[in-house]
């Protein structure tokens, strides 16, 4: 059985409230070494995956509303991994697992602070 490897991401994200941000991304999505500075900012990781997020909610309602969301894309290797372990833990989905034309496997959900997260990963083309 291969390993699931998250890669990269690099944004310092505004969110709604850093505690339940941490909490959410170690409890619902399965990262850890989780690490605050202050009151207001924070990370977390999962393999090489590092977020950072910032607490300030009038941004975070700025960029994620009932008029437009950020999308953030992470690549991952075994997707389908990934995506069976996601269901697992019972993430809505806001997109299915399926293959663009694009040469991307992906998936989507929304967080709790509304970003529109792609998971995606590269697929050999044909």
């Amino acid at each position: 059985m291969s390993i699931v490897q998250f890669i990269n991401s690099g944004p310092h994200l505004p969110v709604q409230n850093l505690r339940a941000t941490l909490d959410y991304y170690r409890d619902k999505l399965g990262f850890t070494d989780e690490w605050v500075f202050g009151e207001k900012d924070g990370g977390i990781r999962r393999d090489s995956l590092r977020l950072l997020f910032a607490e300030d909610p009038a941004f975070a309602s700025n960029i994620n509303n009932s008029r437009h969301r950020l999308p953030l894309l992470w690549f991952v290797e075994n997707i389908e991994q990934v995506f069976a372990e996601f269901k697992q833990r019972q993430i809505e989905l806001a997109e299915e697992l399926r293959t663009h034309p694009y040469q991307l496997k992906e998936f989507a959900f929304i967080d709790i602070n509304g970003y529109y997260i792609r998971v995606a990963e590269a697929i050999e083309q044909e």
